[in-house]
């Protein structure tokens, strides 16, 4: 019963009541496209290339019928084994279609790559390597039926068929290998020109050089006959062969190859040592296993016969190998590839490849199993030999700087034109090409310029002037041109595509510590630069090419590195060695060094590499020669022409593959310079400065930005994101730089370009040292911590010397960059210093002292100094308290500001000039001036701070509102941190702390050190208690000694800071040392002089001995360096003026400074004068000193007559009453500050009280 589902799925019974269906319609015909056909049933379309491919494509099969006859149509092809036919355009297309692979049988035809096929068809030989001299096919097909090219119209061909440019026809050189171009040509003029000699009989010049070089120059041959035999020096790294007429490098000694004439290189070499399946004869000789113990005497003392010979039997399995019999017993031999193990019986693999001294492959070695094989890298093939590797595609051609001329060289065809011809007064130096735009680049000296020509010298260009490159080189990747400036000592960069308009476009790379950079060869794929210098200590750097990862590569065994190339095949670089006239070699990471000296090698200029050959440009011969790479055989001559050559490369793409640009996705406004890691890093051109963004480039005037000091963070604002209009409550465009570890900021200071800030805080002694130069990642380091707290500080940023005042003594300190090492620079005569600025281009200081607290009379003062602490001179006195002291931008003028009388005022650095610049400030508190432009801020009743500013010339009110309080504000710029001083390089030859002055340096000593000499410090003598240290370190000295009226240490320092009870003026005496003798240090401590309380007690008589004192001045309550903490007063002392006037730092501890009368007097040691001892004297003459030693002599007798006489006035002094003594006291005050008006340290002419009230009562 068969059952049939209707629409519910409930079975019926068929045959049922039911009426059955009636017959579906027949579908309607398929519609195929012009590209199908249908099947023969009509319900499908298929593909023509379907039809007869040996698989059934439509349902019914019919796709596969009656194949023969569509086969057999015009436009197809039937595979062989009949399975499938296919369209003609598939036939060798280089894709397999039939199953058998027979549409592409038969299929080659020549092309660029694949010329001709030898070798049973299994090698492609490129048209580059057709009859090029040079065998590539193993039968020789490729150098067989050659048939020179035809010379085109515009070049001469000459009787070998080779083909040169027309200039070089009768131009007195042979280009043609049989000088062809050079004959009927007419007589050469006489005389010769100088350094070339006339040939006797053709008539023309050559090189005196060329006489008897064994190579025939003069037609008539006549330069090689009479030849005298010359007296031969041999190198330090030769080897004399025996017959005296030759020398090989050493690496050729007994290296199997014989290279002297007379074969003796070869001679008198160690026995060799016989492989494993070798029989060692005696004494050298090794034979064969096989024929030892074969009845037959093979070595010449017959040891491989007899003994055990008969007697000895291998044992199966005995060896790893194979075993063979021997006078000595059974001995195991491997085969081919393998050696003995120390047992003697198992073989083990040889690595060929990584065999000491062996190069068996010219790339690429793979060990095998007791073999090995060579491979290429892409773009080159390997030769017949299997070991040698090729380049395809283009001829090589050789690119060669030739005195004003552009050489092209084939290096197959040998065919030679010329690219460019310049001015014949100027030398093309360096040349290099860029394959992307197809130019060739070089430079000459004389025009101060790198310029370009086309390759198919249609178009030239110039792309700078006015610089002076002694080597470029071009990066294909990055898209820029390098080059370095010797002069200089720097390495600079441009775009490829940079075209003189009048305005140099390039930037500096590298410009630090460059001796003389000589040479240049970038790796673009690497981001890597490699430079000779040859200045100094000859040596090899690397870098990335963006100036980055400095590194010196090679520094021992270089002479005279003219020219450096890269071989990133074997992972080495090449040098030419002007000095040792040599050829070196080395890895990339510095080892492996090699040195080829050659006789040939007299005075190498430029060196290139390609395959396995190293090319050079001779100076002494006139010629461009090559030899193998890694052993300097088969040495040649390419060219040989009485011009010189320089700069030569080698030109062909392999040498510069292409790769993505990493510049591609930096976005730079103007040049990208490649990094290590693949990457691009944007620079600007001369007189812009990369932005914040990384990305654009301003002018420097925009660079200018302003610091905010909060008590937790540094606003920074640029100057350009300043409104111009006249208030705003809001900040302009800013940045934050927060400090978690800050509590409260006391001062700093930034040094552009390191991107370096230097902070202090409150209630501590340290100085930090905050690097910004990696975004996101902030660098701390401590670098000084003192105690109290740094009050105020200034960074020279040219020397990265660091001053700064401390809260616990009246002194300005200086410690060398980083803070390795400090001392006080000044401490004479300051009673509360509070700010000090520098001006490092100029070496100058200035700074503020609030003077003595308890004199207010005395006033307020701005004083400056040299850097070095000498020339110090009073600015500015007036009872006042100055703030935001800060320098001009040319440092010719000082601005400060007043807040109790609100004005903003400055002076010229002379002292002269002084004006008012504003008036009727309310609130103000900080101030600061920069860039043009004075910023000063004011806080109201409201506690509302508003930062102002101006320009300097204009009476402009423009504001912004800060909510926070603001603790310090200073004005940074490229443009105004630029220039040097005497001690922003090498740290000025000073051992320790350097010190600028207008004219020179200053070589200062750290605590514990002294001055040995003018630069040299050494460390002080360790005093042994009770002893203590002179200040200089030299000598040690009792407690009794110090303030005793003597003079004991060298330096005077016992007798300084001294006060003598009821004395009113002091002069100590001084302790000579015996003649002819010097102090030597002790290992003993020294004496930290300004840190130490010391007193005598009174004796049985009631008389005060001498104190030694160390003042502390308070630090006065400004708002703008105090933080919010209760002040506290201290006990005034009468006498710290007095106590101060004179002191070692008055004299610059070069001399004793003495009271005469109210003034200071400064008695100099010998070496040194000036007011100040602040000069080093020049050598005396004898008479000079003797005249020196008299006087010093009655120095010291009327010292101590005078000491005598004010010990006998002591006890008149002491009954005086104190009511006198105020008088006095009060008097000395007074002509004390009119003493120092009228100094000569008081430069301050201009000044004019009178004019000064009246300008104030109108205002």
């Amino acid at each position: 019963m068969t059952w049939v589902f209707g629409e519910r799925g409930d079975p019926e019974v068929e045959g049922a009541a039911a009426p059955s269906p009636p017959p579906p319609p027949p579908p309607p015909p398929v519609l195929c496209t012009r590209s199908s056909v249908p099947c023969r049933d009509g319900l499908e379309c298929i593909s023509r290339g379907y039809l007869c491919d040996g698989k059934q494509d439509c349902g019914d099969g019919s796709d596969e019928e009656n194949c023969s006859r569509f086969c057999n149509r015009p436009g197809v092809f039937q595979c062989l084994d009949g399975s499938k036919c296919i369209e003609e355009k598939y036939h060798c297309d280089g894709a397999q279609q039939c199953l058998d692979g027979s549409d592409e049988l038969g299929c080659w035809k020549p092309t660029e790559d694949c010329s001709l096929r030898c070798d049973n068809k299994t090698r492609c030989i490129p048209k580059s390597w057709l009859c090029d001299g040079h065998p590539d096919c193993s039968d020789g097909k490729d150098e067989q039926g050659c048939i020179h090219e035809k010379c085109s119209p515009f070049e001469f061909k000459c009787e070998n068929g080779q083909c040169v440019s027309p200039s070089l026809r009768c131009d007195g050189n042979h280009d043609c290998l049989d000088h062809s171009d050079e004959e009927g040509c007419p007589a050469w003029p006489l005389p010769c020109p100088s350094g070339e000699v006339k040939c006797p009989r053709s008539g023309e010049c050559v090189l005196a050089e060329w006489i008897c070089d064994h190579d025939l120059d003069c037609k008539d041959g006549t330069d090689e006959k009479d030849c005298d035999p010359k007296e031969l020096r041999c190198g330090s790294r030769q080897w004399r062969c025996a017959s005296g007429e030759q020398c090989v490098p050493e690496p050729w000694r007994c290296d199997g190859q014989s290279d002297c004439g007379d074969g003796s290189d070869e001679t008198g070499c160690p026995s060799e040592k016989c492989g494993s399946s070798e029989f060692q004869c005696h004494p050298s000789a090794c034979l064969d296993l096989s024929l030892v113990c074969d009845g037959k005497r093979d070595c010449a003392d017959g040891s491989d016969e007899g003994g055990q010979c008969t007697s000895s039997a291998c044992r199966q399995g005995q060896c790893f190998h194979s075993c063979y019999p021997s006078p000595h017993g059974p001995v195991c031999a491997c085969e081919r590839g393998f050696e003995l193990k120390s047992s003697g019986q198992i073989c083990e693999d040889v690595d060929e490849c990584r065999r000491l001294g062996g190069h068996p492959c010219s790339q690429t070695c793979v060990n095998t199993k007791g073999s090995y094989t060579c491979a290429c890298y892409p773009g080159y093939s390997l030769e017949p030999d299997g070991h040698t590797c090729k380049a395809t595609g283009t001829e090589p051609v050789l690119l060669v700087a030739i005195q004003f001329k552009l050489l092209l060289y084939g290096m197959r065809s040998l065919k030679e034109d010329i690219l460019a011809t310049t001015d014949k007064n100027l030398i093309i130096f360096s040349i290099d090409y860029d394959l992307v735009d197809q130019k060739v680049f070089w430079t000459d000296l004389g025009a101060q310029s790198i310029q370009w020509i086309s390759m198919d010298m249609k178009k030239k260009g110039t792309m700078v002037k006015g610089i002076k490159a002694d080597c470029i080189a071009v990066d294909w990747i990055g898209r820029n041109l390098y080059w370095t400036d010797g002069t200089a000592g720097q390495i600079l960069a441009i775009q490829l595509t940079a075209i003189w308009r009048g305005k140099s476009e390039y930037t500096v790379v590298l410009d630090n510590d460059l001796n003389q950079p000589r040479s240049l060869a970038l790796d673009p794929l690497d981001g890597l630069m490699y430079w000779s210098e040859i200045g100094g200590e000859p040596q090899i750097e690397q870098a990335g090419m963006d100036g980055s990862s400095r590194k010196i590569l090679l520094s021992q065994g270089l002479g005279w590195p003219t020219s450096i190339v890269l071989d990133q095949l074997s992972w080495k670089i090449f040098w030419s060695d002007d000095k040792f006239h040599c050829i070196g070699s080395a890895n990339l990471d510095g080892t492996g060094i090699s040195m080829l000296q050659l006789t040939q090698i007299k005075s190498p200029f430029s060196v290139a590499v390609f395959e396995d050959e190293v090319f050079w440009s001779e100076m002494k011969t006139r010629t461009v020669q090559r030899m193998k790479k890694m052993t300097g055989k088969n040495r040649a001559v390419l060219i040989k022409r009485l011009e010189q050559p320089y700069g030569l490369k080698v030109m062909h793409e392999v040498l510069q593959p292409r790769s993505s640009n990493p510049c591609l996705d930096t976005g730079c406004s103007h040049l990208c310079l490649l990094s290590p890691q693949s990457k691009g890093t944007c620079r600007c051109p001369a007189g812009l400065l990369l932005a914040d963004d990384g990305v654009n480039c301003v002018p420097l005037k925009e660079s200018a930005f302003l610091f905010l000091g909060l008590p937790t963070v540094i606003m920074q604002i640029y100057l350009k994101n300043l409104d111009t209009s006249r208030g705003q409550a809001t900040l302009p465009g800013h940045r934050i730089l927060p400090f978690t570890n800050v509590n409260q900021l006391a001062s700093m200071d930034y040094v552009v370009q390191e991107k370096v800030l230097y902070l202090t805080e409150w209630n501590t002694g340290d100085i930090w040292l905050l690097r910004l130069k990696d975004s996101g990642k902030l660098s701390w380091r401590k670098i000084i911590s003192v105690e109290g707290t740094v009050t105020d500080l200034a960074v020279d940023w040219l020397s990265g010397n660091i001053y700064w005042i401390g809260s616990e003594n009246a002194h300005i300190n200086i410690a060398s960059p980083r803070g390795q090492y400090s001392t006080v620079l000044l401490s004479g005569s300051l009673y509360r210093p509070t700010r000090v600025v520098l001006h490092p281009p100029t070496a100058v200081m200035c700074f503020v002292d609030l003077g003595p607290q308890d004199d207010g009379r005395h006033g307020s003062s701005i004083e400056c100094a040299s850097m070095d602490g000498s020339r110090r001179k009073v600015l500015w006195r007036k009872p006042q308290v100055p703030v935001g002291l800060s320098f001009s931008d040319a440092g010719t003028r000082l601005y400060w500001a007043d807040p109790g009388r609100g004005l903003i005022e400055s002076i010229q650095q002379d002292g002269s000039r002084y004006r008012v610049d504003r008036r009727g400030i309310q609130g103000l508190n900080l101030f600061t001036y920069g860039q043009g432009m004075m910023f000063w801020t004011t806080v109201d009743d409201a506690q509302i701070s508003k930062v102002w500013y101006s320009k300097a010339e204009l009476s402009e009110n423009r504001w912004f509102q800060v909510d926070q309080k603001i603790v310090d504000l200073k004005v940074y710029s490229k443009l105004s941190q630029q220039g040097s001083n005497h001690c922003s390089k090498d740290n000025g030859g000073c051992s320790h702390i350097c010190l600028p002055k207008p004219e020179g340096q200053t070589c200062k000593c750290p605590s514990g050190y002294y001055l040995d000499d003018i630069k040299k410090c050494l460390e002080a003598v360790r005093c042994s208690a009770p002893s203590q240290s002179c200040k200089d370190g030299q000598k040690c000295i009792s407690a009794t000694q110090i303030c005793d009226g003597h003079v004991d240490c060298l330096d005077g320092s016992d007798e300084m800071d001294c006060t003598y009870p009821d004395i009113t003026h002091s002069t100590p005496t001084r302790k000579m040392p015996e003649s002819g003798k010097r102090l030597k240090p002790k290992a003993v401590q020294p004496l930290q002089g300004t840190k130490s309380t010391k007193t005598r007690s009174p004796g049985s008589e009631g008389m005060n001995y001498p104190v030694r004192k160390m003042l502390t001045p308070p630090i006065p309550a400004l708002e703008s360096k105090t933080p919010e903490t209760k002040e506290g007063g201290q006990p005034k002392d009468s006498h710290r003026e007095k106590l101060l006037l004179c002191s070692s730092d008055f004299c610059n501890g070069r001399g004793i400074c003495t009271m005469q009368g109210e003034l200071r007097k400064c008695n100099c040691l010998m070496g040194y004068s000036g007011d100040f001892c602040e000069e080093a004297a020049h050598g005396p003459a004898p008479g000079h000193v003797a005249l020196s030693l008299t006087i010093a002599l009655l120095v010291v007798l009327v010292i101590l007559g005078a000491f005598v006489y004010f010990r006998r006035e002591q006890k008149l002094k002491r009954n005086r009453t104190a009511s006198s003594r105020n008088l006095i006291c009060h008097k000395e005050n007074d002509q004390e500050e009119e003493n120092l008006m009228n100094s000569e340290t008081f430069v301050n002419e201009a000044y004019d009280e009178q004019e000064l009230l009246t300008s104030l009562q109108t205002d």
